[in-house]
């Protein structure tokens, strides 16, 4: 990290447009869920391929995401509570889509404003070759780039949506910054500062002076960004040639200062790199480096060694599974051989129950030419869940039979615990509340999505029961859902004593009663706990049926901080 502490004014440019320059697209919406707009004359809903105009403010709510194709090729992805800015957008280069070469001249221009919240973005041609083209302005000051992958995150009383950061823990207001790949330049009346590929800075509203941090800060670790999203919305792993066609997960690796660094606010000058070989700083240091481990959390990884993958509980839902016509949801404990994950630890397959009217079968799940959707991270708790749909699964019973499924009008719901070497110690007396984290969108077995509303899950250890209650919109139609059941061996003999089974006896659509529902789930440690002996989280899916038998809802939570 270079700081040169030299007094300088920062002058932003300011450039006067006619009414048809403020309608110019600056890029589409690649990827959008929950509540996204543009703020213009008037303001819109956005969705997947609209178009982003010079001018607009991007807007994303509560659970909202965004992420953006500018047209140069940079790709932003924003996060919830945020507002972006587009204040200046000038392009004259080929059509990203057509997959020419993209080249940027003098004349392009690429000016944005963050005013709330955070975002991640790969930039595109512009700034590549001129890097007074690209600006970024934040309340304390303005990024330029040298072509780069970077995050930065503005708080001002408003970050405890953050994940990893615990509820109500008091986050420093400023701006936080950190790099995955290129350089980023910060600028204000203190001086600059330089980051390069695994630098981390913060730079607080009080006095404005940028500081150096060592590890990333919490507020910049967000599995949601830290991954690509396609075109289809889909999570998808970063490319194996070190491109920039996905978002990498390189965020979280700290670079062995630049021995030519200049002299730091104190007066100091920065560490001297050990290595004086001249070998590029981004290659991986010699000394202790943190990343970010499969479960979000910091990892040491001096040793090499990132030591062995631990088993995982597993619950699982979804409407009838052909040849069985029942709603079904189930869980299980999985040992490293029979899950598999892709590069963002989204479960790709598992063992679990299979529902059979006589013997009760195992199979194995796999996601076949379906894909991962709605997948979410909490972490606290540690818990990831997601939804396999638009394809056909691979499910193999137990007796080798081929039970596979097609997934184009219903999905499979999922969520997962973090991985361990032994289940949580269960209680075996106390109640805990546990309050929703996450969680996919109902869908049922004709197509359509839903959105959960409301859900609650009650445990009592000393009587081995649990309590759920759900509400949820989905095709016009209100469901609710009313349940009790057991953990462990209260619920059956063969389950180990940190998983859970329970039935709706109240499931209600349109306020008319008559549908029946199940549920099961796990209990999985860490997480935020004002009692250490209750187990952190509470993985949970469900499946419910409405009173013809007609149509089937299911879904996938995640709960936590009891």
């Amino acid at each position: 990290m270079k700081i040169r502490m030299t007094i300088r004014c920062v002058l932003l440019a300011a450039v006067v447009y006619s009414a048809q320059a403020s309608a110019t697209d600056a890029g589409s919406v690649l990827f959008a869920t929950g509540p996204v707009s543009a703020e213009r004359e008037p303001a819109v809903a956005l969705a997947k391929g609209d178009s982003v105009l010079v001018n607009d403010t991007v807007v994303t709510g509560e659970a909202a995401r965004a992420q953006l194709l500018m047209l140069d090729g940079a790709k932003i992805a924003i996060r919830p509570n945020s507002r972006l800015r587009i204040e200046e957008f000038i392009y004259s280069g080929p059509d990203v889509a057509e997959g020419q070469a993209v080249i940027s001249t003098n004349d392009e221009r690429s000016v944005t404003s963050l005013l709330k919240g955070g975002f991640r973005t790969i930039t595109g041609a512009i700034g590549k070759e001129n890097e007074a083209s690209y600006e970024v302005r934040t309340a304390v000051g303005v990024l330029g780039i040298r072509g780069t992958d970077y995050t930065a995150v503005y708080c001002n009383g408003d970050c405890n949506w953050v994940p990893g950061v615990s509820p109500g823990a008091a986050i420093e207001d400023g701006l936080y910054l950190g790099v995955t790949a290129g350089v980023i330049v910060f600028r204000n009346e203190t001086g600059d500062i330089e980051l390069r590929a695994g630098e981390f800075a913060f730079i607080p509203l009080s006095d404005r002076r940028p500081r150096e941090l060592s590890t990333p800060p919490e507020v910049l670790l967000d599995q949601n960004d830290l991954l690509g999203l396609d075109p289809d919305g889909r999570t998808s792993p970063p490319a194996d040639d070190g491109s920039q066609k996905g978002f990498d997960s390189a965020l979280g690796t700290r670079r062995v200062p630049d021995s030519s660094s200049a002299t730091a606010p104190d007066g100091s000058k920065d560490q001297a790199d050990p290595d004086s070989s001249g070998k590029d700083s981004n290659e991986t240091p010699a000394q202790p480096v943190i990343a970010i481990g499969p479960d979000g959390r910091p990892v040491d990884l001096t040793p090499g060694d990132p030591g062995p993958q631990g088993n995982r509980s597993i619950s699982f839902s979804t409407g009838p599974l052909s040849a069985v016509d029942t709603i079904f949801s189930g869980s299980a404990e999985n040992d490293p051989s029979q899950y598999q994950l892709d590069t963002g630890n989204n479960l790709l397959g598992f063992e679990g129950p299979y529902p059979a009217r006589a013997v009760p079968l195992t199979a194995t799940y796999g996601i076949g030419s379906a894909s991962n959707f709605d997948t979410g991270f909490d972490s606290m708790t540690v818990l990831r869940w997601g939804r396999w749909s638009e394809g056909r699964s691979d499910i193999t019973l137990s007796d080798g039979t081929d039970a596979s499924l097609d997934l184009f009008g219903q999905s499979i719901h999922w969520v997962s615990g973090p991985e361990s070497t032994a289940p949580p110690v269960m209680p075996i007396t106390g109640t805990a509340n546990y309050s929703l984290v996450g969680g996919t969108s109902p869908t049922d077995n004709v197509g359509n999505i839903g959105v959960l509303g409301s859900a609650t899950f009650l445990a009592d250890f000393l009587n081995q029961s649990v309590s759920s209650t759900l509400t949820l919109d989905i095709n016009a139609s209100i469901w609710t859902a009313t349940g009790t059941g057991n953990i462990g061996a209260a619920a059956n003999p063969a389950l180990p004593a940190h998983l859970f089974n329970g039935i709706y006896g109240a499931v209600a659509i349109d306020g008319v009663t008559g549908g029946t529902g199940v549920f099961s789930g796990f209990f999985s440690g860490p997480g935020n706990t004002s009692d250490p002996s209750f187990p952190g989280g509470v993985g949970m899916t469900y499946s419910l049926q409405d009173q013809g038998g007609t149509t089937e809802v299911s879904g996938a939570l995640a709960f936590g901080n009891p």
